[in-house]
């Protein structure tokens, strides 16, 4: 590959700016904020001369979900790895509280990455999707996979889940690369969508104001994932909480 010339560097630099005032945006004023002409402002160009570095729009907001996904996935990474390799409900607890405080500390950017489709995200918000859930499933799904392998849990057995879910299933396989039984992966997606589930309420305020405090119910609801998973005896709160361990 031959060297980067200043040009090329000159650009990539303006690529990052542009992304990095595509977030400010985001964070600062909204999802619906985010414009071609507002990137623009923020870099001082012209809304034309974006075009030299991003074809549109939904490209910049594709290359920012990109960057964020990777957030996450290295936040969690970070924090499964500081727990014993051997230790999976620990490593599977890390995990799922790390989720819960990347998307709680980045309330706005959530929403551009898991929230209803957006006029930024444009043709591009299918494309988005595929990317946390690949990338997710990345994370997760390691952790499931060597929980199968070392403890099987129970599970249905194919005949018994219907056939047009079987053919998903299956198709979700294959998409994210995770080498699970059907009937695993049942469970595997049912915790996800309860986590998911979990932290968009609370993400946007759902019970608000009744209910401010949403970690109890977070780490009450692992609990019960963790029974379902063979693991009701290894859950542990969050060290420095005073949660009750579940009977």
């Amino acid at each position: 590959m031959p060297p980067q010339t200043r040009r090329d560097r000159l650009r990539a630099q303006m690529a990052e700016e542009i992304k990095a005032a595509a977030r400010r945006i985001v964070e600062e004023e909204g999802v619906d904020a985010l414009t071609l002409a507002e990137v623009a402002r923020r870099v001082e160009v012209t809304p034309a001369a974006l075009y030299r570095h991003y074809d549109d729009l939904s490209a910049i907001t594709w290359h920012l979900a990109r960057d964020l996904v990777d957030e996450i996935v290295q936040a969690q990474r970070t924090a499964v790895s500081s727990e014993l390799a051997d230790d999976i409900a620990g490593r599977l607890l890390a995990a799922t509280r790390a989720f819960r405080a990347w998307c709680i500390g980045h309330r706005t950017c959530f929403h551009l990455l898991f929230g209803t489709p957006t006029a930024a995200a444009g043709p591009a918000h299918a494309d988005v999707t595929g990317l946390w859930v690949r990338r997710l499933a990345e994370v997760w799904g390691e952790l499931f996979v060597h929980l199968w392998a070392v403890r099987p849990f129970p599970i249905l057995p194919d005949e018994k889940i219907a056939p047009g879910l079987r053919d998903q299933l299956d198709q979700y396989r294959s998409a994210v690369g995770v080498d699970l039984p059907l009937g695993t992966l049942v469970v595997f997606l049912g915790c996800w969508r309860q986590i998911y589930g979990a932290v968009a309420l609370e993400v946007f305020d759902h019970f608000a104001p009744t209910i401010t405090d949403h970690e109890p119910m977070f780490e009450l609801m692992i609990a019960e994932l963790f029974t379902k998973l063979g693991l009701e005896k290894e859950y542990r709160p969050p060290a420095g909480t005073d949660f009750p361990l579940p009977s």
